[in-house]
């Protein structure tokens, strides 16, 4: 008996065969004999296969605000061996179950953390498939790179730097229209959009002062914004009329 269909499979579609095997002998002289046996064959279950991840090259997403323990995701492989499986994954910020595939956060994110990470994770199995007779049971695995997406979350106020809240700026009254009478900076530390910042006066209905006096002062000034570079933006307030410092 020869194999002329592989690849064999324990648990599909049997593991047990059965044939009738007839033996035939001829005469010249008189007319053949034949006999019949039944035969059986049964197959022996062998590791042979590396698990599957299904489906493979997953993206997970998790908040950056997310705390230690926080799970965000599930790996699944099969083994056509119905072997136990394995998995383990090569990241210090996150954690896998190896008996579940559950994914965590092992560590919370730093201030400013990767916009996504890149992280293998693998599933072996545990040859549980091999016979105890077997001297050496092959173990298998296959490895897949799932994408972990680190969501931004608004979670700063702007800052303004140098000092400007509070303090007072002083101009000559000959300086021209347009004139820059001081420089703005502000610092956002969030990311993408979160972290996009505007320079402006206040609303309309905020120029009203608690006595009700409503300031009018605006405007005699414009903001010109410069663009924004990476976590920092500029403007410069010009004038946008001529002083008098003798009109009242």
């Amino acid at each position: 008996l020869s194999l002329i269909d592989s690849p064999l499979n324990y648990f599909s579609p049997n593991h047990r065969y059965l044939f009738n095997l007839i033996g035939t002998q001829s005469y010249s002289n008189r007319p053949p004999v034949s006999s019949t046996a039944v035969v059986q064959i049964n197959l022996q279950n062998a590791n042979v296969n590396a698990p599957i991840f299904q489906p493979a090259n997953q993206t997970f997403s998790i908040s950056e605000t997310a705390k230690i323990g926080t799970i965000f995701g599930t790996v699944y492989a099969t083994d056509a061996d119905n072997d136990g499986i394995i998995y383990s994954m090569s990241s210090s910020q996150f954690s896998i179950d190896s008996s579940t595939g559950v994914l965590q956060l092992q560590q919370t994110f730093q201030s400013s953390p990767n916009a996504q990470y890149s992280v293998v994770v693998t599933a072996s199995d545990d040859g549980s498939s091999c016979l105890p007779s077997q001297a050496a049971c092959p173990l298998f695995s296959t490895s897949t790179t799932i994408t972990i997406l680190v969501t931004a979350v608004n979670k700063r106020s702007p800052q303004f730097l140098n000092q400007i809240c509070g303090s007072t700026v002083s101009f000559y009254e000959s300086n021209p229209v347009d004139a820059n009478i001081t420089t703005i900076t502000v610092f956002d530390d969030d990311r993408g959009e979160n972290g996009q910042i505007t320079i402006s006066f206040p609303s309309e209905q905020s120029r009203t002062t608690v006595s009700g006096l409503r300031n009018t002062a605006y405007s005699q000034f414009y903001i010109q914004q410069l663009l924004q570079t990476s976590t920092t933006r500029t403007a410069i307030l010009r004038a946008n009329i001529s002083f008098d410092y003798d009109a009242p």
